[in-house]
């Protein structure tokens, strides 16, 4: 999941019962283990914030953080998840890096913030709300079904979660009605631009030149799975992801599957786009779209953001219109249960 889900993390908080602790403090204090070591550090950040702790060789971490705000990204090696976590918190997170979504356990003042944000994150995963469009490719009637369903699986789970601040339980209830009402004010409309691009349905095609100035074609690869990366030489994001995609390409050179890195670089850029391709060591098959953001392709999955993954069948027919990025576990268990 890209999907913003997809990538989590959990955390522990531990208090202890010393007379001398009791008072309030100015820190936060987080440790626990990690299985499966990735990384030699976790790092805990926001926009105006930033820390990096050390991950001993047995996994153990701990440390202290002051911080002004509630809310982090938690960052090991390929895993990574929102945290609550405030001045006087203690609070101890062990996760398995390969698995932080089903394995994170949270103890301690602060985790039942934590707790009930992980139960959140996996619902958001099982219901894919990184991609609003499994939404909006529905018919109605199946369409109100789901979001029903969402709803009172949103409601149980706020009501059974303990040890949260009232003022976080206010804002939770709000931020869930308003997505309902955003899926249901916007379902006639997206419904128009995600209904043709739904699994199964013929992909959107393409034909666009390569650095060297061949044209590139879907049909080209009629008879594989096809793994399309909309990016562009100014998109950071997109950018973080070539490390993930050269291993991805490297591990699955030999297998049923092609890469294609479509830029939608402006063409007055085309040098540029080259140039990084050259420098960079870009692998899989590189192409230009002809008009950016109105490139025939880029207009009929609805793209208005990047980076963007499309899984595409050996049949030219749609698996995924907005596939797990090449950094997210996800994408390599979805190749596994295609036996690409």
């Amino acid at each position: 999941m890209n999907k913003i889900a997809t990538v989590l993390v959990l955390l522990i908080v531990m208090v202890s019962c010393k007379k001398e602790e009791m008072v309030s403090k100015d820190y936060a204090k987080l440790s626990g283990k990690v299985t499966n070591v990735q990384d030699s550090l976790i790092t805990i950040s926001s926009r105006n914030y930033a820390k990096s702790i050390k991950v001993s060789d047995d996994g153990t971490f701990s440390d202290t953080l002051k911080v002004s705000e509630d809310f982090f990204m938690l960052v090991h090696g390929t895993a990574r998840t929102i945290i609550s976590i405030k001045n006087g918190d203690n609070l101890n997170l062990n996760f398995d890096s390969e698995d932080l979504l089903n394995t994170a356990e949270f103890s301690g003042q602060g985790a039942g913030t934590n707790k009930y944000m992980a139960s959140k994150m996996k619902l958001e995963d099982e219901y894919s709300l990184s991609n609003p469009s499994s939404f909006f490719e529905l018919d109605k009637s199946l369409f109100d079904k789901k979001v029903s369903a969402l709803s009172t699986k949103m409601e149980t789970l706020l009501n059974n979660a303990s040890d949260l601040d009232s003022t976080f339980t206010a804002q939770e209830t709000e931020g869930n009605k308003r997505f309902m009402e955003y899926l249901s004010s916007n379902y006639d409309a997206q419904h128009v631009i995600f209904a043709p691009i739904a699994k199964g349905k013929p992909s959107p095609t393409f034909s666009y030149p390569d650095t060297n100035g061949k044209l590139v074609a879907l049909e080209d690869f009629k008879g594989k799975y096809v793994y399309v990366d909309v990016w562009a030489t100014w998109c950071g994001p997109c950018i973080q992801e070539i490390p993930s995609l050269k291993t991805l390409h490297s591990d699955f050179e030999n297998k049923n599957l092609a890469i294609i890195s479509m830029s939608i670089d402006k063409m007055a850029d085309q040098e540029k786009w080259k140039k990084m391709v050259a420098d960079k060591s870009l692998t899989g098959t590189q192409i230009m779209a002809d008009k950016e953001w109105e490139s025939e392709f880029v207009k009929g999955y609805g793209i208005t953001g990047i980076p963007r993954f499309i899984l595409i069948g050996p049949d030219g027919n749609i698996v995924d219109n907005n596939a797990p990025r090449p950094s997210d576990p996800a994408l390599r268990t979805l190749f596994a249960e295609l036996e690409i």
